[in-house]
Parts: structure tokens; sequence; C-alpha cells
């Protein structure tokens, strides 16, 4: 075997696909250290999260499984135990595996029972402000103690630095979260520094092995509260963003969840011109995770390693920000928090637009590394992909599934890319026409017209459901007929 790549996996939370610029989707959103390393390497057009909730979607990345089978259903529940681990294998590859950032994973074990060999955990939703910016009401720190960003604000002299400027929506019983605050201090003490240094730390620590590295980062951004100091906070006009194309959204043939999640968040009566303070706030965090991506690049060429370093950059999953008038994620399933960006520099130069699952980095980067999962996986390796060897994975569609962030609403979605259905265990169903309604906005689920496609995506459903033993299979069984 010759000399086994290095792989270093970025992970943003909650990055919609058209803040990163070299996707060319017409954003003001301005990210050149990653453009780079699409211009270097190569990005997916067309790549999926299959659950759209942040533990889901990452212990997918973890074990290359469906939410359902490997049991992280939402943000608090465990990944079902015996199941093998992306970190565990690359580490009994031989790898020095290290982890920084937030974890969110699993809400009990910690990364080093996952082969992590080097980390600072952040358990639970694990937000490094909370309870250490006296102005900030998100209230949602680490379960665990110490809390390491704390102790690296002490360690460095940033003390007290605190928060100002925060917005959040004007509904009264949600006055728990702002959409964002000014970090009221030098960019070297914001969270996404932070992990960005954490990250040249194990990267130091790499290069003193006598073994290649696979080291997984995440940043905390750019989900909500976006805290970002100047120059960000400024870097965008919010009267310069457009009105997203679904913000005319008026919830009339969508589920009802819809409209009372848009409610929820307290953001109606600011119109669209909140929508644009939050956006350029939101924008201007992506930019700041740009730049610590650069910090990360640099330290890998001050190194020596940048050349033997396989690079990913992903996010779990989007972010609405205004589509449908909508925020965050949730029981909806709209490309603006299901698509992701992928890019991959240090294998292939070319861009492809097969449909990929992000869950397969977990076969993808075992393949890297010399070894492959030791059970099935939901999905295959995208390294050919990557590399440039193999144009077409041949996948006409994707299955997609939503269990419970803020109520309960088991949701399944296949969609390809014509076409996307969605299944609504106690709702009524949603079809879209892509082709002629991209910004899915016209329900056509139960037009005579569209029958056929209908069937033929339901069809598709019911295979995957049986294929990987789905088990809300059992109602769409029995009322398909009726749906």
């Amino acid at each position: 075997m010759g000399k086994r790549k290095n792989v270093l996996l970025l992970l943003s939370d909650q990055q919609r696909l058209d803040t990163i610029s070299a996707y060319g989707m017409d954003c003001i959103c301005r990210t050149p250290h990653i453009d780079r390393l699409a211009e270097e390497g190569m990005k997916f057009r067309n790549a999926f999260c299959t659950s759209a909730i942040c533990a889901p979607s990452r212990a997918s990345v973890m074990t290359g499984l469906y939410a359902h089978k490997h049991g992280v259903i939402d943000n608090y529940t465990d990944i079902k135990e015996g199941t093998p681990l992306l970190s565990q294998c690359m580490a009994d590859a031989g790898y020095y595996c290290g982890y920084a950032g937030k974890w969110h994973v699993s809400p009990t074990m910690t990364p080093a029972d996952c082969g992590f060999e080097d980390n600072l955990p952040f358990m639970g939703y694990g937000f490094p402000g909370s309870r250490v910016f006296p102005s900030l009401k998100f209230d949602l720190p680490p379960a665990n103690t110490p809390n390491y960003y704390e102790e690296y604000l002490k360690e460095n002299g940033f003390e007290g630095v605190d928060v100002s400027q925060g917005f959040m929506g004007n509904n009264p019983a949600l006055q728990i979260q702002e959409m964002f605050c000014r970090h009221d201090g030098p960019v070297e003490s914001t969270i996404e520094y932070f992990v960005a240094h954490e990250t040249n730390r194990l990267i130091d620590k790499a290069k003193e092995k006598d073994q290649p590295f696979f080291i997984w980062s995440n940043f905390w951004g750019p989900h909500s509260p976006s805290i970002v100091p100047e120059p960000y906070y400024s870097m965008y006009d919010p009267k310069l963003i457009p009105e997203h194309p679904s913000y005319c959204e008026d919830f009339h043939d969508k589920p009802y969840g819809y409209y009372l999640t848009e409610k929820m968040w307290g953001l109606s009566d600011y119109g669209w011109s909140g929508f644009q303070e939050i956006a350029a706030r939101y924008f201007g965090h992506c930019t700041l995770i740009d730049d610590c991506v650069g910090m990360i690049v640099d330290k890998l060429k001050e190194c020596g390693l940048y050349e033997d370093t396989v690079i990913i950059y992903s996010a779990d999953h989007g972010d609405c920000m205004g589509a449908h008038r909508l925020i965050e994620k949730g029981a909806f399933t709209f490309d603006e928090i299901y698509r992701v960006p992928l890019v991959v520099k240090g294998l292939g130069t070319k861009d492809n637009d097969s449909l990929v699952l992000l869950q397969e980095l977990m076969p993808s980067i075992l393949e890297i590394g010399g070894t492959k999962p030791p059970e099935k996986v939901d999905g295959e390796s995208l390294a050919g992909l990557m590399e440039g060897r193999i144009r077409d994975n041949g996948r006409k569609d994707i299955f997609c599934e939503y269990h419970y962030h803020f109520y309960t609403a088991r949701q399944r979605m296949v969609r390809d890319l014509d076409y996307q259905f969605t299944f609504n265990e106690n709702e009524r169903g949603e079809l879209y026409d892509l082709k002629k309604d991209p910004w899915m906005l016209k329900n056509v689920c139960y037009d005579k017209e569209y029958a056929e496609i209908k069937r033929r995506l339901m069809d598709r459903m019911s295979a995957y459901m049986k294929e990987t033993k789905d088990p809300a299979g059992i109602w769409f069984e029995r009322i398909k007929e009726f749906y």
C-alpha cells in the first residue's frame, strides 16, 4: 500500500448551499478560502443530508446509516449500541484521530468513546457562549465541565468579552434565542476562531506522529445565534439582500405545522426587512468561518501537510433563512435545508452532478484510509466520484427522513432531479414539479395530471422503506392507496 492520505473533515452547522460562492448561485456571500479548495479540487452539486436536524445528520456521518437505523432520530437520543463508527474504524486502521469543536453526535458517548485520541468534548447542544457572554439569552451551555471555550478565553486574556445588539422575534413565549448578536471582542476571541485554533493544535500534534491523521473539525456557526464581531457584523448591507423567491409563501397548500413553525419564531411582523437584518449577520458568520478555514489551510501548508491531506468541507444541513417565510430547519423538506455544500480538495478536480448523500462520507473516508465499513451501510463510497474516475453513480433518486425537533411529525421524502414527494404521516402529502416550480411553492400532490408521477415516487418510497426496514413503512403501506 502506498502512503495513505490524511483526512480533514470540516463541518459547519446549518449552512445553506448558496452561501458558498463557488456554487455560483447569485448570493452576495463571499467565501474565498472554500472557493479555493473547490478550484483546486472538486464539488458535488447535488449533495443532500438525509435528516435535516443536527444530531441525526452528524450521527449519519459517523455511522453511514439512516437515522431510523442508527437510532439518533432527534437531538437527544443515542447511537444504537454496537453500531460501527467512522472514527473508531479509522483509529483501528492506524490513523491518529482528533476532534475539535461542536460534538452533538450523542448525548452520552464522548468523542473519546468513539475513538478520538485528542478532543475537548462539548456535550449536549454544547453552545460555548452560553453563560460566558453575560448579555446572551441563548442558554444551552455544554453539559460537561469545564467549558473549554471559557478556559481558552481566560488563558488568552479575553475574559469578560460580551455580546450586544441581540435580535430575536416578538413571540413572547420564545424570548430565549437571539437570531444574531454582535460579538464585542477581537476575532481571536470568537467561538469560530477557537475551533480553528483547536484544529491547528491537533494538526501540530498530528505532525509529531508517525501515522496519517483523521481530524474532524466542527464549527458551531452559522447556526443562530450568529455571534460575529466587526468587520463581519457590518460586512453585508441588509438592504442589498434580495427577497427570497419563496418568501411569498401563503401556506394554503402546506401542512399546518409549517404555518405554526413560522408563527413560533415571531418574525412575521418584521417582514422581509427583518430577514435582511438576520441574513446579513448570517452571511457575515459564513465569511468568518471561511477565514477560519483559511487559517487551518495555512497551518497545513506551514507544517508541510497540505499536499498529503484530503480536505472535505460540508454542513450537517442548511437553513431556510427566509425561504417560505421560515428560518432554521424542521418538519419541512425544502432544498434550503436538505441540500448541502460538499467540497473536496486533494483527490480529483472534476465537479460532479450525481445525487449523493452526506452519510456516504463514512465509507468514503474509510476508503481513503484504505479500509471499509465492517458492516453494510446505507450508501456507497464517493471516493471514485471524488477522484473523477467515476462520473455518475447511477442514482436516480434519494430518500430522506424527519422524526422530531419542535414537534413529532414523522416525515419521509423521495426526490429526483425533476420531482419531490413528501409523505407527512398525519397530514396532507406534498409533490413539487421542480422544473416548473424550483422554489416549491405549488403543491401538486392531489392534481390529477400528476397522478402517475405521484404513484411512481410513492412506489420508490415504499421500496426504500422496505430496504431500510423503516418503521414508518407500516402506516405508509396501510394508507398509501388513499393518500
